[in-house]
């Protein structure tokens, strides 16, 4: 089986980015702040390209990403919410391997969000509304290319949950298609063959980061 991590279609949007900043008071709230963040991230992306542009978006990812939660997610703890009563595989980690697959699962994103987030500069985004799940919000957006009118516009909704009084992403859910979801179902596969389990995984992981 291949491993799709599928976030090409996901950054196409992720410029909608949010950073951990106080956590304000209802969903409305919510939505202005990642309409802030956006602005703020389109910024950046507009500075010439060089290490320092770089390094300004990868910190700006380390504000935005609860890497953690995702990791844990990515391994059914919680169950993703189209898969309730999956296995919970993070139970099953070392702390070693806890460790290691948070930061394989970072480099990941990063890499990706490196290699496709100049794509957004040229896309109105259209904000749908907001939804609350549970301890999560849902943040409804449309993408429309400006350069491609005739393109259909790509549906994301971001899923933002509080720590420690600040918003962080989880989750991206493109198209109806949940990263978390897609991440469990691989790894959940993996971890059940005797063959594979998570020397594969992580394996896997860092082939996915090492391709140009």
């Amino acid at each position: 089986m291949r491993f799709r991590p599928a976030l090409s279609l996901i950054a196409v949007l992720a410029a909608c980015a949010f950073s951990g900043a106080a956590l304000a008071d209802g969903a409305g709230d919510a939505q202005s702040f990642v309409q802030r963040e956006h602005e703020k991230l389109m910024a950046m992306l507009r500075q010439p390209a060089s290490p320092g542009r770089s390094a300004q978006v990868q910190h700006e990812l380390d504000t935005v990403v609860d890497y953690d939660e995702l990791a844990r997610r990515a391994f059914g703890e919680p169950c993703p919410a189209a898969e309730p009563g999956c296995t919970d595989h993070w139970s099953a980690l070392t702390p070693q391997q806890r460790t290691e697959v948070m930061d394989l699962l970072k480099q990941l994103v990063q890499k990706n969000y490196q290699k496709n987030l100049e794509k957004t500069l040229d896309y109105d985004i259209t904000y749908r509304g907001v939804k609350e799940l549970g301890g999560d919000t849902k943040i409804r957006t449309e993408a429309k290319s400006k350069l491609k009118p005739r393109d259909p516009a790509v549906q994301i909704d971001y899923v933002v949950h509080a720590k420690n009084g600040q918003l962080w992403m989880v989750d991206w859910v493109t198209e109806g298609s949940s990263l978390n979801k897609n991440y469990y179902d691989q790894f959940d596969k993996k971890m059940k063959d005797p063959a594979l389990g998570y020397p594969n995984i992580a394996m896997k992981l860092r082939e996915k980061i090492a391709k140009p």
